[in-house]
C-alpha cells in the first residue's frame, strides 16, 4: 500500500494522524474514506494493496476494540495515548509490532504528530511489552521549558503542521513514514539469523530519523521523558532499536538493544543503517556506467549486532529499499529502474533518500 497523505491548511492532531494511518495499514480496501484528519480532497490512495497489518488495539476505550471512528476526538489530555499494530515475519512464526503515540500536550502549544516505535509485543488494551525510543511529555515536562520543542521534540516526531506531506508505504514486512523534504521513520523486517530462530525472536529493526539535516544518535533505546535536563542533545534526531535479542555468549536477553553502540561512540552499523554522515554533499554521488551514462548510486540497508554474536541482517531483500543520495534531481513518486524492477524515489530531505516499491 502507498498512501500520499496531505495535512491541508490547518495543522491536524496527532492523535488523528496515527489513526487514520492505522485504519490505512489494516484496511482490506484501503481508501480516503478511512481519513478523519488528513485531508480527503488533496490525499491519494496511490496503490491500494492491502498492507497485511492487524489491528491489536489501544489503551483508550474510544480505541478498544476497534479504532474510533473518523469524527471521534482527538483533544489530547496530558495522559498516555497509543495504538498498536502487528504483522507476521516471514517465518510465519513470530510477529512484529509497530507503536504509534501523539506527541505534545494540550497547555504548550506548537506540537502536532505523532511518534513510530518497534516492541516485542502488545496487547488489546494497548499494553506495550519492549517498546522502541521515543520521547514523551507529561504536563510537567510541556510547560518547563521551551526547549523541549525548539531542541528535542521537532526533530523527533512525524509532523502534522498545515501542509505537510507525509507518504506511508507498508506491506507486512515494513511500514514506511517519510515526511516529503524532511526526514523518515520505519519498522523494517530483517533477515532471520540462527540466532533469532533459536530464541522465537522477531527479525525487525526500528529506524526513526525525521529531521534528515541533522545527524547524532539519542542515547535512548526504550521511551523516554523529555525533561529540561536532557535538552543538550535535542538536535540529535535518530532513534533506533532492535528488539527480544538474547547473546548466546552470555545468555543475557535484552528487551531492546541499541544496533549502533553507544558505548562505543556509535561505530557500529553506519552508512549501512545509521545515517551519520548524510549532510555532506559527497555520499552516494551518482556515477556512470560502462558507457558513460549517468546512474545513481544505491545501497542496501542492512545492520549487524557481532557483539552479541549475530550474523549481518539484511533489510534490503526483505524489504524493497535502498539508500540513495538525498539530491538525486527527481522528486518523490518519479519511478526507476533497478535490476529489471520498478521503484520509486522518496525525497527525505537534503540528507537521504530512499528507492523502494510502493506494493
Amino acid at each position: 500500500m502507498y498512501a500520499k497523505l496531505v495535512v491541508g491548511g490547518t495543522a491536524i492532531s496527532g492523535i488523528a494522524a496515527m489513526r487514520d494511518i492505522c485504519r490505512l495499514i489494516t484496511s482490506e480496501n484501503p481508501s480516503t474514506n478511512s481519513l478523519g484528519g488528513f485531508s480527503t480532497a488533496s490525499s491519494v490512495i496511490v496503490d491500494a494493496t492491502p498492507a497485511g497489518w492487524t489491528y491489536v488495539g489501544g489503551n483508550r476505550a474510544a480505541d478498544q476494540p476497534t479504532i474510533a471512528a473518523t469524527d471521534a476526538s482527538t483533544t489530547l489530555d496530558g495522559a498516555a495515548w497509543n495504538l498498536c499494530c502487528s504483522a507476521p515475519c516471514l517465518n510465519g512464526n513470530t510477529l512484529k509490532y509497530a507503536i504509534f503515540n501523539p506527541v505534545g500536550y494540550t497547555t504548550f502549544s506548537g506540537i502536532t504528530g505523532f511518534t513510530l516505535t518497534g516492541a516485542s509485543s502488545a496487547s488489546a488494551l494497548g499494553v506495550v511489552t519492549n517498546e522502541g525510543p521515543r520521547i514523551f511529555q507529561t504536563a510537567t515536562s510541556a510547560t518547563s521549558s521551551a526547549a523541549q520543542y525548539s531542541l528535542r521534540l521537532i526533530n523527533k516526531y512525524i509532523m502534522t503542521n498545515q501542509t505537510n506531506v507525509i507518504h506511508v508505504i507498508a506491506n507486512q514486512r515494513h511500514i514506511t513514514i517519510i515526511m516529503e523534504k524532511r526526514g523518515l521513520s520505519a519498522i523494517w523486517e530483517s533477515s532471520m539469523t540462527d540466532a533469532h530462530t533459536y530464541y522465537s525472536a522477531a527479525p525487525f529493526v526500528q529506524y526513526c530519523h525525521n529531521n534528515s539535516v541533522q545527524v547524532g544518535c539519542n542515547a535512548f533505546i526504550v521511551p523516554t521523558l523529555s525533561t529540561t535536563s536532557v535538552n543538550a542533545t535535542g538536535t540529535t534526531p535518530v532513534m533506533s532499536a532492535v528488539f527480544n535479542i538474547t547473546d548466546p555468549n552470555s545468555g543475557t536477553h535484552y528487551g531492546t538493544s541499541d544496533p549502533f553502540r553507544i558505548s562505543l561512540s556509535y561505530t557500529m552499523n553506519q552508512i549501512s543503517l545509521y545515517q551519520t554522515h548524510e549532510t555532506t554533499s559527497d555520499i552516494r554521488s551518482n556515477t556512470i556506467d560502462s558507457s558513460g551514462t549517468p546512474m545513481y548510486t544505491i545501497q542496501p540497508i542492512s545492520y549487524n549486532m557481532s557483539w552479541f554474536g549475530y550474523p549481518n541482517q539484511s533489510v534490503t531483500g526483505v524489504v524493497s529499499v535502498y539508500w540513495t543520495n538525498g539530491t538525486v534531481g527527481h522528486e518523490t513518486a518519479d519511478s526507476i529502474d533497478i535490476s529489471g524492477d520498478t521503484y520509486y524515489y522518496f525525497n527525505c530531505g537534503y540528507g537521504f533518500g530512499v528507492f523502494m516499491k510502493t506494493e
